[in-house]
């Protein structure tokens, strides 16, 4: 708000943003500062805190796009515009583009397009950032806090008010901010090979590793997320016997999921169909159980039965085929990308458990040996 009253005299907003930033904890420190061309205006950086334009806005000047809907004023002190994000790429692009032909003033971009940690790997770039000049200034950005107030600057499922609320609380926040080399694009080269090589720059600097995970992934593991933790988990209620009874429910559809797995998911679900869907979807992994046929005694085995034992080399490969066809395993071996996919998997590990225990009833009651078709 100060800020936003200030004249628009770039040399006292700033000294005045700094200290108001420093009074507030925030504090900007540069790196490699030799390699900064001050003539590339459009940055590129990883995204760590809902901060990180206010840190690079102190010493670049530059303006960020977002969404948040605040007075004009506002925008600017904040280093943001909006830039019509909300009405797609192409808008976003043709007025950015503008921007830079009008004004000298750099755009910093966030191709992750969410925040991460910096300690384990980035987000899948976006390729828009890269389609608005032919070179890119890329730079690494990364939050320090005191040992004793070591909160996250950006934590899972929290949401941007949370975390400026720690910003508000916690004594100290240090940003370094470590410039790269600055990125010519190649003759040839697509607008997403040069987010790649940026990218894989941008990781090596940082010390992790390029996903393919976007912001997408995220956005559905934190829905996941909240619904796993939105689930109580009440012991008390249910009685033994009652879990008992459940677990035996689904260990008549599902019965090479182990026992005990099966209690502990339904201990937090305290449902049968809850359960059920879990295993199906991959949300519980387990490894499946061979069920043990009983052995006969040879005390007991005559000598006609001795002679119809299969040798060694052809009773295990028997077994193998009858535990290669009787275990089922119908967990999805990963979490699919789209809903789509995800429908069709369910849809396929649906089928397949279906006809495993039409197999098994058949087998069971012995229609197989009357002749009945099921």
């Amino acid at each position: 708000m100060v800020a936003a009253l200030l004249p628009q005299l770039p040399a006292v907003k700033s000294f005045v943003l700094r200290s108001l930033c420093i009074v507030l904890g925030i504090v900007v420190k540069q790196e490699n500062t030799a390699v900064r061309d001050e003539n590339v205006k459009v940055l590129v950086a990883n995204h760590i805190s809902p901060c990180d334009h206010i840190a690079v806005h102190l010493v670049c000047g530059s303006i960020t796009p977002s969404v948040w809907e605040l007075p004009a004023p506002f925008w600017w002190a904040l280093g943001m515009q909006e830039f019509g994000l909300r009405q797609g790429r192409d808008v976003l692009v043709a007025s950015v583009r503008s921007h830079l032909e009008k004004s000298a003033t750099p755009v910093l971009c966030h191709p992750e397009g969410s925040t991460t940690s910096g300690k384990v790997g980035l987000l899948k770039f976006s390729s828009w950032s890269f389609c608005l000049g032919d070179v890119i200034q890329p730079l690494t950005i990364r939050a320090w806090r005191p040992p004793f107030a070591d909160v996250a600057a950006s934590a899972l499922a929290t949401g941007i008010w949370g975390d400026i609320f720690w910003f508000l609380f916690v004594p100290c926040t240090i940003f370094t901010l470590r410039y790269l080399p600055a990125v010519v694009k190649e003759a040839g080269e697509s607008e997403v090979q040069l987010g790649e090589r940026v990218a894989k720059l941008l990781a090596a600097d940082l010390g992790v590793v390029v996903t393919e995970h976007t912001a997408s992934d995220k956005a559905e593991y934190e829905k996941r997320y909240l619904v796993e933790q939105s689930q109580p988990i009440i012991v008390h209620n249910t009685s033994t016997s009652e879990l008992q009874r459940m677990a035996h429910q689904v260990g008549e559809v599902l019965p090479y999921v182990p026992h005990d797995v099966v209690v502990r998911d339904l201990v937090r679900t305290r449902s049968v169909d809850v359960t059920i869907s879990n295993i199906l979807e991959g949300v519980v992994t387990y490894i499946p159980q061979v069920e043990s046929l009983p052995s006969p005694s040879p005390l007991s085995m005559t000598t006609q039965d001795l002679k119809n034992i299969p040798s060694t080399s052809s009773a295990t490969h028997t077994l193998a085929n009858t535990i290669q066809g009787s275990c089922l395993d119908t967990s999805a071996p990963s979490f699919a990308r789209s809903a789509q996919e995800r429908m069709l998997s369910f849809n396929e590990r649906k089928a397949r458990l279906i006809e495993n225990a039409r197999q098994r009833y058949i087998k069971k009651h012995g229609l197989q040996n009357i002749g009945l078709t099921c």
